[in-house]
This record gives C-alpha cells, structure tokens and sequence, in this order.
C-alpha cells in the first residue's frame, strides 16, 4: 500500500510544494475525489491520495480485520510510508479517522475536515449524530444486498443537493462492492474521537454542510471547538464535494496561508 502521488494533467507539480494527504469517505476509494478540486488543490499542495483500509487497492493487503486496533495497525504503517511533514484532509469517515491521525503528532501540520462528525452514533451525551440503528442496518444490509445498501446509502448523502437523483447515480458508480468494506462501517460505529478533536494543536479547517442526513452541523454547539478550528457551513448534503466540485473560497485561503507558512 505505497502512498499514490497524483499528477494533474496541465499543473506541473513543484518540487518545495507541501504535501497534502487525501482521505475518502466510506464506500469509496481515492479516485473519488473531483478531478476540478484536485487541480485547485495541486496549486499550492502536492497530493498524496490513499485509499481507507478495506477500500480500494488496499481491502486486502492488510489482512485486517475489524476493530479500531487493526485500524491504529493501518495508521502507523501509513504514516512510516508518508513524508515527514504534510497536511491532511478528510471526507466523512476519512476525516474522522484524520482526527485519530492528527491526535499528539507534530509532522501533520494541518487539518481539513469536511462532512465529519467526531462520534457518527447518539449516545447519552451526543444526540447531534446518527441513531445507531441507522449503521447497524447498514452493516447487516451490506452483508446481505451490498448493492441496495450502496443506493441507499447514496441516496442519503444525496438528500440536501440540488439534484439528488443525478448526485446519487453518480455516487453510486464511485461506490464498487467490496466486501472489505464492512470495516469502514464497524469503525463508524465504534470510533469516538470527542476528545482528539478537543486536544487538536495543528491549524484545522471544518467544513460543514447545512442538510447533511448523515452529519447534523448542530454537533458543534455540543462540543467547544478548539480556537486553532475554522468553522465554515456550506449548502448541501453530506455529498456536496462530489456536486459542487469545486471548494469553498474560505478553505482556499486557509490552503495558501498554510502554504505560506512552511515556507
């Protein structure tokens, strides 16, 4: 699993260019990531896209299984593999387990969360979040009809956009089957990342979007956003990346300021 640097077509990467690592959201791989947004991004940043573990070139070359110590096993290999300093930037589950990465590491120097909650399932003191039902009947359905499970599932991440029924379709050929996958939703499930979120020292961007199904924005208001977090809302659903493509002006500003300052 060697980390993928990813040339653009037409963008000639600079050699004293940060690196940017990019991490997907459940049911994907890294080449969901908009071809338009990766252009924006390869301006100031040199891309490292990884695909999760039990997703794309990498559901098998672990032999994982599926709790979160085989994903903390995944984690530290990854890391040996990347450079010595880069910034990371996470979608969905890919942003929740780039909290766990950032968690008391001093060579992530950056952070950008979009569509992410820090503990995805309700809870007695966490009711910002998805019902645990909700994941269950996913894990269960993926296991019995993963093709239904992916339409529902893009279905949801499609709600809140301007054309859901074109947004999820086009989620849905980004979606491949993968019966590793079903680590992804136990990780969804399990992982709790309140208190990394909390402790976080390296500069953070969160990106929220208004109707997402899967992400209510209000979990803010149920937990003190560090000072070092920049909060921007955006329209859409939990799939507005893939409908928008292109980024917000606000996360450019933060990209290039976090250019300039390892300069």
């Amino acid at each position: 699993m060697a980390p993928a640097q990813v040339s653009i077509p037409g963008i000639k990467l600079g050699v004293h260019k940060p690196s940017l690592v990019l991490l997907h959201g459940w049911g994907y791989d890294s080449s969901c990531w908009p071809k338009k947004m990766l252009q924006q991004l390869s301006a100031d940043y040199e891309l490292i896209l990884l695909d999760l573990p039990g997703h794309g070139q990498d559901a098998q070359s672990l032999n994982l299984g599926d709790s979160i110590e085989h994903l903390d096993e995944w984690i530290a290999i990854t890391k040996r593999r990347l450079p010595q300093h880069y910034h990371l930037m996470g979608w969905s589950l890919g942003a929740q387990i780039a909290i766990r990465m950032a968690h008391h590491d001093s060579r992530i120097q950056g952070l950008l969360l979009l569509a992410v909650n820090p503990k995805f399932t309700t809870c007695d003191n966490w009711s910002a979040a998805m019902l645990p039902d909700l994941l269950r009947r996913f894990e269960q359905g993926y296991q019995e009809l993963a093709h239904k499970t992916l339409r529902r599932f893009a279905s949801l991440q499609a709600q809140g956009s301007a054309n859901p029924k074109l947004l999820a379709a086009r989620m849905i050929e980004l979606m491949p089957v993968q019966a590793e996958k079903i680590l992804g939703l136990k990780l969804l499930q399990a992982l709790d990342e309140r208190a990394h979120f909390s402790q976080l020292s390296q500069p953070c961007y969160l990106e929220l979007a208004e109707d997402d199904e899967l992400v209510p924005w209000a979990w803010v208001k149920q937990l003190q956003l560090p000072s070092n977090v920049q909060l921007n809302t955006v329209l859409g659903g939990h799939g507005y990346l893939l409908e928008q493509e292109s980024i917000a002006t606000t996360m450019l500003e933060f990209l290039q300021l976090g250019c300039n300052s390892d300069a």
